[in-house]
Formats: structure tokens, sequence, C-alpha cells
């Protein structure tokens, strides 16, 4: 691996830290002019990072989904790259860039506990649906993050609301004024759920045409396989009782915030409780 492009992946690291530093004191100290700060260093980072990974991506001649080092790497790329477009979108909502960097960042220092030695991918493997499959899973991921990002903020300022009594437009000096209100939060929350489940449900159809051409069957209850289907009927259950079992609001952001560790559990902890076909290379 080029010395290049472990510094470059330590110096992402460490803008991703900085980055999660300026928008944890944004949030405890309510200093908005302070926010754009976290964005450039978060920019910065992920700067640094796509040549990372571009070095990578060209030194081992396939895409970062083979190691475990390079999975985790890109899963961060994607979910900060997702956080910033959105963060340029929906200029009221930056400061869940409190959740989504400081989880970057210690995904990163996970990843870098793995070997970085480069992995050849066999021929077989080489295959659009392969990368079909990865990229919808960490848009996925990034997706999900960013709502929980929105859902942590949606608790804290309805219990800024009942604890000073006052309805939320009342907070005139605060950051909490600034934020969407709970109603377009809580209509963000679907939508980013929605756009999580939608990555899945593609994920899961690429794998499975991946799965036909590789081992010659579409499904084969392989442990991975099978987790991305419970995570798949939870996202589909909470946009059900979303939309149709009139849960709104808290409850809905619970649920939200307390999926990602099933999200986190199929796409890394499989691996190191089930052997299985994914089992090799998501444990490398």
């Amino acid at each position: 691996m080029a010395q290049s492009e472990w510094l470059l992946f330590i110096g992402a690291a460490l803008m991703y830290a900085v980055s999660a530093v300026f928008y944890i004191y944004c949030l405890v100290f309510e200093r908005e002019d302070r926010l754009k700060y976290g964005m450039n260093t978060a920019a910065l980072g992920l700067l640094l990072h796509s040549v990372s990974l571009a070095i990578r991506w060209i030194e081992a001649g396939h895409g970062p989904y083979i190691a475990m080092y390079e999975v985790l790497s890109s899963y961060v790329w994607v979910s900060v790259a997702f956080f910033l477009l959105v963060h340029h979108r929906y200029e009221r909502i930056r400061i869940a860039g409190a959740i989504v960097m400081p989880v970057a960042f210690l995904i990163m220092g996970v990843g870098s506990t793995y070997s970085r030695d480069i992995t050849l991918m066999p021929a077989s493997l080489r295959s659009f649906w392969l990368a079909a499959h990865v990229g919808f899973a960490k848009l996925a991921f990034g997706s999900v993050l960013v709502a929980v990002g929105i859902a942590v903020r949606y608790i804290l300022k309805e219990r800024a609301n009942v604890q000073t009594g006052e309805p939320e437009e009342r907070h005139e000096d605060s950051l909490i004024s600034r934020l969407p209100s709970l109603d377009a939060m809580d209509d963000l929350l679907y939508r980013f759920i929605a756009s999580g489940f939608l990555f899945l449900t593609v994920m899961i159809g690429a794998g499975a045409i991946w799965a036909n051409q590789t081992w010659g069957r579409y499904w084969g209850w392989d442990p991975i396989e099978t987790w991305s289907l419970i995570t798949w009927f939870i996202y589909g259950i909470i946009l059900h009782i979303r939309m149709n079992a009139g849960w709104r609001g808290k409850r809905i952001a619970m649920l939200v915030i307390l999926s990602i560790f099933v999200l986190a559990f199929s796409a890394f902890g499989v691996g190191y409780v089930y052997s299985g076909l994914h089992a090799g290379y998501l444990t490398s």
C-alpha cells in the first residue's frame, strides 16, 4: 500500500475529528456562526479521503469493498459526502453533523486497526452487480445516519419545548429556534428513512443477481443475507407505522435511533458472529 494513501487516510480522519469538535461545540454552546467551520473541515477531510480511496482503488484494481479496512473507509466516505450534500440542500439541519461526524471519525478509527494489505479480487467477483450491491448498501447507511442526526435533534428540540413550557417559536435567541419546526423535522425523518429503505431494496436486489452469477442461486439464507432482510423489514415497518398507524414525532425518532444499531450490525458485525460466504472479507 502506498504510504501516501495511508497519510491521506490519517489526514481525513483528523479533519473529521476537528469537524466533529466544531459541530459538538456548536450544539452545546449554541453557536450557529461556527457551523461553517465544521462544514469546511468535513469538506477538506472528504477531499483528502477521496484521493486516498482513489489511490487504493488504482493500486488494488477494484473498488473499496473487499478488505474490512477499505469497506469501513468507503462507508465513511459515502456517509460524509451524503451529509455534505444534505448540508447544502437543507441548511437548517446542519447541526446533525454533531452525530454524523463523530460517528464518521470513530468508524475511521476502527478501520485503521485492520490490515491495510491489498486483497486481490477474483475475476469471478468482478461484476457490475457487486458494485451496485455495495454502493447502494453504503448509500443506505449514509441516509439512515443522517436520519439519526435529525432524530436526535428532534428529541432535543421537543425536550427543550417541554422544559420551558413555551412553543418552539419562542426560543428566539437559541440555536433551537433556527432548526426546522418539529413537523418539518418529522417530514425529513420520513424522507431519509424512505430513501434508506429504497437503497436497501436495490442493494438486496442487486446482491441477489450477483449471487446468482457467482454461486448459482439468488438467495441462500447466508447470515448477511438474512440480516439484510431483517434490516429491510425493520425500515419497512417504521415506514408502515409512520404512514398508516399514526406514529410520528418522538416515537418514530426513537425507532430511527435504535434502528441504526441493527443496520450497523448487519453491515459490520454479522461476519464476527456467524460463518458464511461473506464472512471472509468482512472480518479481514
